[in-house]
């Protein structure tokens, strides 16, 4: 028998808690993070007419995170749903339970990339997200940066998705991917073909030693990338379905900084070579400078551009999400 109203907290209990409110037909999501909550209510809001009370899960103990929600799976319903990042568990759900939980539980949505910062970076925004930082264009192409660091990263992801689904992550810990992937310069247009190049190195290095040493899982790897294409995961697009703060740290520091850092630096210097007055170029300088302080994490963190570019979620959660509003518009008496 249920002993607190923490174990009466489900669906059920909020159905009727609504109504006592006032506020039936009232839908709470739980999401792993205060962070995440941004994206959810946009993503939520342009696909959906049901009205969501979107909320990070915590216990007393203030524990969140998708593993403590789907750990609470059964509390889940009509008026309770859960929105999550997909990790590798869409990826891997033959072999994970929380995966069996993505395919099969009505009331879960889930990013299909990695996570929600997989989409926030994606390449196709990015420039103008340098504008809105910098009020500056950027000729850098991030399209064909993403696509030649996708194909070069794509090895490794196969390699990290093989060793998860041997129960084996602790030989390609995430720590050890991100150190391969990663950059050891800022990225500019002059460079970013030699990084890369060096980058493809040490990746090559990394699954050769994995093919050698694990010739078994070798052998399996075939199959292994049968599965994962047709869950979308190509060579051009490996980036999605990396770990997403390891992407989020490789756009932000690697690439956007560096480069608005330059693009500002540019503006600036334009400003004092006019034909302006001193003062004139002080107080131009100030009103750029109070434009351009807004910090690249916070603007890659609210980037939801991605919702006219991303193919990813045009075809599965765009999709997802209406079936889900289509479902609580059927049950709306059950609620």
């Amino acid at each position: 028998m249920p002993s607190s109203l923490k174990d009466n907290y489900n669906s059920e209990y909020l159905g009727f808690a609504n109504r006592l409110k006032g506020s039936a037909g009232v839908v709470e999501v739980w999401v792993e993070d205060e962070y995440d909550i941004p994206f959810w209510h946009d993503v939520l809001e342009a696909n959906s007419d049901i009205r969501f009370r979107i909320t990070p899960y915590h216990n007393s103990e203030l524990n969140t995170g998708k593993g403590n929600i789907l750990k609470n799976v059964q509390r889940l319903g009509p008026n309770l749903v859960a929105c999550v990042d997909s990790d590798y568990d869409y990826l891997l759900d033959r072999e994970s339970v929380f995966g069996k939980l993505l395919r099969t539980n009505p009331y879960i949505v889930h990013t299909y990339t990695y996570s929600i910062e997989n989409y926030n970076c994606h390449p196709a925004t990015l420039g103008s997200l340098c504008v809105n930082a910098t009020l500056e264009q950027t000729d850098f192409d991030f399209e064909l940066f993403f696509r030649k660091f996708s194909e070069a990263i794509y090895p490794l992801l196969m390699w990290s998705l093989m060793m998860r689904s041997e129960r084996m992550e602790n030989v390609l810990p995430f720590s050890y991917f991100r150190e391969v992937v990663s950059f050891d310069m800022p990225l500019t247009e002059k460079n970013c073909d030699d990084a890369l190049s060096r980058m493809a190195g040490r990746v090559k290095k990394a699954v050769d030693g994995f093919a050698g040493g694990y010739p078994h899982l070798a052998g399996k790897m075939p199959e292994l990338e049968k599965r994962m294409a047709q869950k979308g995961v190509r060579r051009d697009n490996a980036f999605l379905f990396i770990n997403g703060h390891i992407l989020e740290d490789i756009v932000e520091k690697d690439l956007l900084i560096p480069l608005c850092r330059n693009m500002v630096s540019r503006h600036i210097r334009e400003i004092y070579k006019s034909r302006a007055t001193m003062d004139e170029k002080r107080r131009k300088k100030l009103h750029y400078d109070n434009i351009t302080r807004r910090s690249v994490a916070v603007l890659v963190a609210s980037n939801f551009e991605y919702r006219h570019h991303s193919e990813l979620y045009e075809k599965l959660l765009k999709p997802r999400i209406e079936k889900l509003s289509a479902m609580l518009h059927g049950g709306a008496g059950d609620r």
